[in-house]
């Protein structure tokens, strides 16, 4: 029950009005005092919730033999009616919101500390993406995205991906990185990078589940996320079709090719 209460709040419910419908849908038919007592509403306020209960179409009034009782809208009538009238709300206010001046400034970059704002960041750039995807992800992030990668590519976006981790999932032209426990252990942390249509960029550090990203549209910021993520592709094409050579001339770990500030080969 706490379950459904949150949910229904998360869906701009009040926390009385969940706590309401779901006292309802476990009991019923129900008095305003029932409801009251069931739900832990003060009965001061269980009438203010129950008329707006009715005007929101989740509940209905029968008459019983002394008093007023309530039945609650089956839990598929009532999301099925909600999905129409958000529907219709959002398709009146696109069309308001057309009206001001469009575009957006693309020197900003946007911010992202919470987890879910991130998940929910991607998936937007995935779904709404039309050419192409370049990513870079471990599997944590992989998970969460799979859906919204998968149907992009189901549209024609080209996708690679560069994964650090392992995977039997195929995704567009996927390419693992040979050293993420290296990575993982010199940066504490899992690198994310995601590129859409050449146009926009959300990157950042992910540690456990709190990240410090940024999204931006901004040109250069895009252009670098960008070269980033294909000379690491670059880089895995060579590990691919040279690797025995590469381990033996730079270590069983790339340790001399990792090190930026020498040009040295392990000695023979």
């Amino acid at each position: 029950m706490d379950s459904a209460v949150t949910r229904l709040k998360q869906l701009g419910f009040s926390d009385y009005e969940a706590k309401a419908y779901t006292a309802l849908l476990k009991e019923n038919p129900s008095t305003a005092y029932e409801i009251s007592k069931n739900s832990g509403i003060p009965s001061s306020k269980v009438y203010e919730v129950v008329k707006r209960l009715e005007s929101r179409r989740m509940i209905q009034s029968i008459h019983g033999e002394r008093s007023t009782m309530f039945i609650p809208a089956p839990p598929d009538e009532f999301i099925e009616n909600y999905r129409r009238v958000t529907d219709e709300s959002l398709s009146a206010a696109r069309s308001e919101l057309k009206k001001f001046k469009t575009g957006i400034d693309a020197s900003y970059t946007w911010h992202i500390k919470d987890y879910e704002g991130l998940i929910l960041k991607a998936k937007r750039m995935l779904d709404t993406c039309r050419h192409s995807v370049l990513l870079s992800i471990w599997p944590a992030e992989l998970e969460e995205l799979a859906q919204s990668i998968n149907s992009a590519e189901g549209r024609g976006v080209r996708i690679a991906l560069v994964h650090h981790g392992t995977t039997n999932t195929k995704f567009g032209q996927l390419y693992r990185h040979p050293v993420e426990d290296t990575i993982y252990a010199r940066k504490g942390a899992r690198g994310f990078a995601l590129v859409a249509d050449s146009k926009e960029v959300l990157t950042g550090k992910i540690e456990g589940r709190v990240p410090e990203a940024i999204w931006s549209m901004n040109e250069g910021f895009v252009m670098m996320a960008e070269d980033y993520i294909r000379h690491d592709i670059y880089v895995m094409k060579i590990v691919q079709r040279f690797d025995p050579l590469l381990k033996e001339t730079f270590g069983a770990r790339y340790e001399k090719l990792r090190d930026v500030h020498t040009n040295e080969e392990n000695p023979h």
